[in-house]
């Protein structure tokens, strides 16, 4: 066999190339249909993941599943936050059951209510429930929330002003929670029907 000389450079190139050969990525291969083993959550995970990505299914971790007891958890726990601030001592807002009640009704929008809670009053009792109302910083009025807590029920009732457009969320969804006094003239300040 003929020997062949390669300068250092040549033979750098070379091993370069086999290099990146190596790193060129595969065609994807054709999906397998799913079977009916795959509960459906995982189904549609990963046919999604598979779709963006135009690859194999990305394995995502699945989301944590709220138990009976983290639901249903009592919001009684709360009494020793009344005639407190969010900021004296514990973020009830931001932190325990009230939040992660908070974020479950709200999804998406629970930044909108942290950030109309920037201006707050404290955890106030009226008739044997409790609320906080607040505002944004300089937007009182296109920016507002409030928030009722039934101990009684272990219910939530929630006003969200944002943009000029309110939304009233409640958890559970079948609870009757009245508006408390002060929270009805707070409304009826925003030209809300109550």
């Amino acid at each position: 066999m003929p020997s062949v000389n390669l300068s250092l450079q040549t033979a750098v190139a070379v091993a370069a190339a086999l290099l990146l050969a190596a790193c060129e990525p595969k065609p994807p291969v054709p999906k397998a249909a799913l079977t009916t083993a795959l509960p459906v959550a995982e189904a549609v995970t990963a046919v999604t993941a598979a779709v963006i990505m135009q690859d194999e299914p990305v394995p995502i971790p699945p989301v944590p599943a709220l138990t009976a007891a983290s639901v249903q958890e009592p919001l009684s726990g709360l009494q020793e936050f009344v005639g407190k601030y969010p900021y004296d001592d514990v973020n009830y807002l931001e932190q325990g059951v009230l939040a992660a009640r908070l974020r479950a009704l709200l999804g998406d929008r629970y930044p909108e209510l942290l950030a109309n809670m920037r201006t707050v009053s404290p955890l106030t009792e009226a008739d044997g429930l409790w609320f906080i109302t607040g505002n944004r910083p300089h937007e009182g009025g296109s920016e507002v929330a409030a928030v009722v807590i039934d101990p009684r029920q272990n219910a939530l009732r929630v006003w969200l002003l944002n943009a000029g457009k309110s939304a009233e969320f409640v958890d559970p969804p079948l609870a009757r929670i009245p508006w408390p006094k002060d929270v009805q003239t707070l409304l009826s300040n925003q030209n809300r029907p109550q």
